[in-house]
């Protein structure tokens, strides 16, 4: 089995009191954890040392960046030019983006803090996949190889460090980083119906 069932009706998340976080960082790891844990939960449930789960993970990422694409910058793109690579070189077909998503606007800092935050697991994950399944890092690791350059990442918690603080701009971030994680979480289902009617 390449993924374990999830449960595609998990709620969604409560933002915190804005003021009680020291810096804008601290807000959103606070606040969008939940979130957080439900992507990693889906996305953890692929065995990426199997093609298939290998397959699976990809698919539903690409579905995610895809949808993305008219807002990323060129650290991202080169993500999303990854799994494009991956796939074509797996035999699978780019899935569709999403329909009707609310994208943020680009350079948000609410959906780049995901985005960039998730290099950190594509890191870890890239390692552990040259141990498990070298075979399949050396056929389709482009996704990969384009995550693990963490200063996109650096400069953006500089940024969310010193960021001024107000509640209304606070909100907005909030929102995007929030509408981002349930975008992965939506991706991940819908290339789950998509598989399943193959």
């Amino acid at each position: 089995m390449p993924c374990r069932p999830t449960d595609p009706d998990s709620g969604r998340i409560d933002l915190p009191d804005i003021d009680t976080a020291p810096s804008l960082r601290d807000l959103l790891r606070s606040a969008t954890r939940s979130a957080h844990d439900r992507v990693d939960a889906l996305f953890g449930s692929c065995d990426l040392a199997t093609p298939e789960g290998y397959t699976r993970f990809l698919t539903a990422q690409a579905a995610a960046w895809r949808t993305l694409a008219p807002v990323l910058d060129d650290g991202s793109r080169a993500r999303l030019n990854g799994v494009e690579a991956d796939l074509a070189a797996l035999g699978v077909p780019m899935p569709p983006a999403l329909d009707d998503v609310a994208k943020p606007e680009a350079g948000s800092l609410g959906m780049s803090y995901v985005l960039e935050g998730s290099r950190l697991g594509s890191t870890i994950l890239l390692r552990d996949l040259a141990e498990r399944a070298p075979e399949l890092i050396e056929r389709a690791g482009a996704y990969f190889t384009a995550s693990t350059d963490l200063s996109g990442w650096k400069r953006l918690s500089t940024i969310l460090q010193s960021q001024p603080r107000n509640d209304v701009s606070d909100a907005a971030v909030l929102a995007d980083a929030t509408a981002t994680f349930d975008l992965f979480e939506r991706a991940f289902h819908a290339t789950a119906r998509s598989v399943a009617h193959d």
